[in-house]
């Protein structure tokens, strides 16, 4: 997740699933690990620094990125973190389209798109 998220030191991010009704039991992942599934629940995640106090859940633009969205997608409406959750991730997408259509997909593309502002990706202007 840190080489995702712009935020400073390293954290623990505390799941709201898989408790089983303990929630001492519940997953955790720490920054340095890939991201767990990002559901429409995202915003109930704790976020712990290792010193474990606690540090601001994932804003929208953090969960979208963790999704592969640019980080000034324009959310928008009610139910922002749900949204997030049900949306298929672009990269993901990407990949299966190209798998379905026979064709092959240039990983520095997404580098180059992630970074661009909202606006000129969606206008091809990368």
């Amino acid at each position: 997740m840190e080489d995702v998220l712009e935020r400073d030191g390293d954290f623990v991010v505390v799941s709201n699933y898989g408790s089983g009704g303990d929630p001492r039991a519940r997953g955790r992942r720490t920054s340095d690990e890939p991201a767990a599934t990002v559901t429409g629940k995202v915003s109930r995640n704790r976020v712990i620094g290792l010193d474990g106090g606690e540090l601001p859940r994932f804003t929208q633009s953090e969960a979208g990125r963790l999704q592969t969205f640019p980080e000034d997608y324009p959310w928008a409406g009610n139910g922002i973190a749900q949204q997030i959750g049900n949306a298929i991730p672009p990269r993901l997408g990407a990949h299966v389209l190209a798998a379905a259509l026979g064709l092959s997909v240039d990983e520095g593309f997404f580098e180059t798109a992630l970074k661009k502002p909202w606006r000129e990706s969606r206008r091809g202007l990368l």
